[in-house]
């Protein structure tokens, strides 16, 4: 079964590495965070209410810091780049499904 708990298991490495995203703990749950580094400021902020919108957002965050790192933000992903991150997702998201 999905929780939060296994999502920010899976995703903990990830989170750590990718200077631009953040999950805190609010009082109303759960909220992911999205840094500018040239502005200095939060330009996004989520609110993560359910597990699915967690992993969902989570996937959503590490497609973008993956392609980030793959093309230093100068050229789209090439057809095999795409097809190589497709699969990396598709495997966190079935490690969080995972019953553990």
């Amino acid at each position: 079964m999905l929780s939060f708990d296994r999502i920010l298991q899976v995703f903990d490495d990830i989170l750590r590495q990718d200077p631009l995203y953040e999950v805190v703990s609010t009082s109303h749950g759960y909220t992911l965070l999205g840094w500018e580094p040239n502005r200095e400021e939060w330009y996004s902020v989520l609110l993560l209410d359910t597990p699915e919108v967690m992993l969902d957002a989570l996937i959503d965050a590490y497609s973008s810091y993956v392609e980030e790192q793959i093309t230093n933000g100068e050229r789209d992903l090439n057809e095999q780049e795409i097809q190589e991150l497709e699969a990396r997702c598709q495997e966190l998201r079935e490690k969080c499904l995972q019953n553990k």
